[in-house]
């Protein structure tokens, strides 16, 4: 039986951050190899659960790491990532393919290009056997990095609900390729960073853009057409729009006009990807006189999901000016998340709440505040963003403020759960208002329960519009 490899090593890079991301970030989410890996993700809704289906061929697993979105990843802790997957890929007597799940919007101290990197050293282990790799959405491949896979495709869904889809999906053409089905991908890139607000597949342009791509595969004959609108918060040349196709060799021209023809389709609509919304004093105007609960109130620019700290207070200013009973809002704060649990419930509390990372997201709230529930942080996911997976807040509060419930985390984890409230003991259907600090993938959790959504122009690292944040690399067009 075929011996392939399972491998995955992703972090969606905010350049903008000042928090880096260090070897123990990827320790705290995901850090595993051998058969850590398979207990961790077999049956799980997952790239690699994805990739553990199925028996197609025998699974050789070796390291898998991923860390929450942040600064830039140590130069420490991505050698020393890269050296173990080195050393997990000589280990094993033989491979005759290898997956892998990568992010597309890594990014290094000293490395603008951490798929490449990677790429590099595992060719230099494994030399040319077929390589599948499945990417984020959200993904900035450069042309370098997709010439050293033989199959690069990506997520068509955001929020993201299609990742063991797509695991299943590279098995599908790993399979394929070791019947003898050479197949390659190429990419083409467009100069265009655009909100991720702008960047769900459910609405238009991006709906828009997949029936097109799926009527060029028909038409052409090829593979596999994959769209990348990416990672517009990273300041590297390889951010902005892909395309990325799929096809066999003989194909190959045909991919190549299919790819071109749709980066003509997107910067057509680069107009629709530029949005306008309510400043945080109107928008919580709006949100405190609606009787269609609960209103989500959507964080855009501190979005946890994009590297944003978790800490602005924006809006968690304003619900407290306004005295907005059963409003819900979630901080990450470490040092207020673990004075409220040295206290207790039932205590009262005088601190400063949020705002500490940088000055972009809001100033520290001076708020007293009554302890109801502390918990470890810790919840399992039901939902459809990595479906059977736990994750863990750290030491995680739950106090209130003049009726404003708020929910103190030690970590910063992104709202695609809704079990982290219901953690806590929430349950979402019955607040007035929830703060979900995100752009779109919140919806995993909230969207079937929200009563009207209203997003909101915060200040942060995430705005709404990427040219809102200083640049030194143009994005390049290939």
């Amino acid at each position: 039986m075929k011996r392939v490899g399972v491998a995955g090593l992703w972090h969606e890079t905010n350049t903008y951050s000042v928090r880096s991301t260090s070897l123990a970030d990827f320790e705290t989410v995901e850090l595993v190899s051998g058969e850590d890996l398979l207990r961790l993700h077999a049956g799980t809704g997952t790239v690699i659960g994805g990739m553990l289906d199925g028996e197609d061929f025998e699974r050789v697993p070796l390291v898998s790491a991923g860390a929450w979105p942040a600064g830039r990843v140590t130069a420490a802790a991505l050698e020393t990532l890269l050296q173990l997957l080195e050393r997990e890929l000589r280990a094993v007597a033989r491979l005759d393919g290898l997956l892998l799940n990568l992010h597309g919007a890594m990014v290094a101290e000293g490395c603008d290009d951490a798929e490449l990197e990677t790429l590099q050293r595992v060719r230099g282990v494994v030399g040319d056997i077929p390589i599948a790799a499945v990417l984020d959405l959200h993904g900035n491949p450069s042309p370098e990095f997709v010439r050293l896979c033989d199959v690069v495709i990506a997520y068509d869904t955001y929020p993201h609900v299609d990742m063991r889809d797509r695991g299943r999906e590279a098995v599908a053409l790993m399979t394929e390729m070791l019947a003898g089905r050479p197949l390659r991908t190429l990419v083409r890139k467009v100069p265009l960073l655009t909100t991720p607000l702008a960047q769900a597949t459910d609405e238009s342009p991006m709906r828009d853009l997949h029936a097109l791509a799926r009527g060029l595969v028909a038409e052409a004959g090829l593979t596999r057409l994959s769209l990348l609108p990416g990672f517009p918060y990273s300041d590297v040349a390889r951010a902005g729009f892909s395309v990325l196709a799929t096809a066999e060799p003989a194909a190959e021209r045909a991919a190549a006009e299919a790819a071109a023809g749709l980066a003509v389709e997107v910067e057509k609509r680069a107009e629709l990807f530029r949005l306008r919304r309510d400043p945080p004093e109107a928008a919580v105007t709006r949100a405190v006189a609606s009787s269609r609960r609960p209103v989500i109130l959507v964080d855009i620019a501190d979005n946890v999901g994009g590297g944003s700290p978790g800490d602005g207070t924006t809006l968690l200013a304003e619900l407290v000016r306004r005295r907005a009973t059963g409003a819900v809002v979630t901080i990450a704060d470490a040092a207020a998340a673990r004075a409220a649990g040295r206290a207790g419930p039932e205590s009262a509390l005088q601190i400063e709440l949020g705002g500490k990372t940088d000055d972009r997201h809001g100033q520290p709230v001076p708020i007293e505040v009554r302890v109801i529930r502390v918990t470890d942080g810790r919840y399992r996911t039901r939902g459809t963003w990595m479906t059977g997976r736990e994750f863990s807040m750290g030491t995680t509060a739950l106090v209130e403020a003049d009726g404003v419930n708020v929910v103190v985390t030690e970590r910063a984890v992104p709202p695609f759960h809704a079990e982290q409230l219901l953690s806590l003991g929430i349950d979402a259907r019955e607040a007035s208002v929830i703060v979900a600090k995100g752009a779109v993938a919140w919806r995993a959790a909230y969207g079937d329960i929200a009563g009207e959504v209203i997003e909101v122009d915060t200040p942060g690292i995430c705005p709404l519009d990427p040219g809102r944040l200083p640049r030194i690399t143009a994005p390049t067009r290939a």
